[in-house]
């Protein structure tokens, strides 16, 4: 009888789960540097400039996506909300960014116009099994990328882009910048976004690493 008793306890304490395995296991602490963008200001564009500000941002996040550094997009708008909001989201540092456009030819404003078609594509080509979350990032990339691309064709001599960022940390202490960099098409076609976020990003990485 003890015997048998011996034996069914075993089985039974071998077909328990494992007390530690049976416990949810935490969600991993931020690691590396963090930085969550604002989304940039737009002025003298024609068309949707929220749809552009989203576009340029994504391009900012993939200058500066790394190995030990994470990017986050900021719901609030206003500067003293978006410090509040990364921070609780763990993220220590803040980017904000401005674009300007000054009249040259006709960039900005079909460049504005594109980003809302090429937002609007994206979200309604979101296939079977897809997430919310990666359709979302994906659309949001290949908005960029067409933004982007349709900026260096419409592009024209003259045209010139400004471009103004700092990093503040949410104690509200300005950590890099404010800084300014601005470009103006040689011919017409030129890519200006890409170089003008492209400069900013490293300027942006060395301040942090140093």
């Amino acid at each position: 009888m003890t015997r048998a008793l011996i034996g069914l306890t075993f089985s039974v304490a071998a077909l328990s789960p494992h007390p530690a395995a049976a416990q949810a296991t935490p969600a991993p602490a931020p690691t590396g540097i963090c930085i969550a963008i604002v989304l940039p200001a737009v002025q003298g564009v024609e068309g949707d400039a929220t749809a552009l500000g989203n576009s340029v941002r994504e391009l900012f996040g993939t200058f500066l996506r790394g190995p030990s550094m994470q990017v986050m997009t900021l719901d609030a708008r206003l500067t003293a909300h978006a410090l509040e909001e990364a921070k609780q989201k763990s993220c220590d540092r803040v980017l904000t960014v401005s674009l300007s456009r000054k009249r040259g030819g006709n960039t900005m404003g079909t460049i504005a116009r594109v980003a809302g078609q090429a937002g609007a594509s994206a979200a309604g080509g979101m296939g079977y099994g897809a997430t919310v979350g990666s359709a979302a990032a994906r659309g949001a990339a290949n908005a960029a990328t067409q933004v982007v691309n349709e900026a260096a064709r419409s592009t024209k001599a003259k045209d010139e882009i400004t471009i103004e960022y700092k990093i503040t940390s949410t104690a509200g202490k300005t950590e890099f910048g404010p800084k300014k960099d601005k470009a103006k098409a040689g011919v017409d076609g030129e890519d200006l976004l890409t170089p003008l976020v492209q400069r900013a990003a490293e300027a942006i990485v060395t301040s942090i690493q140093k």
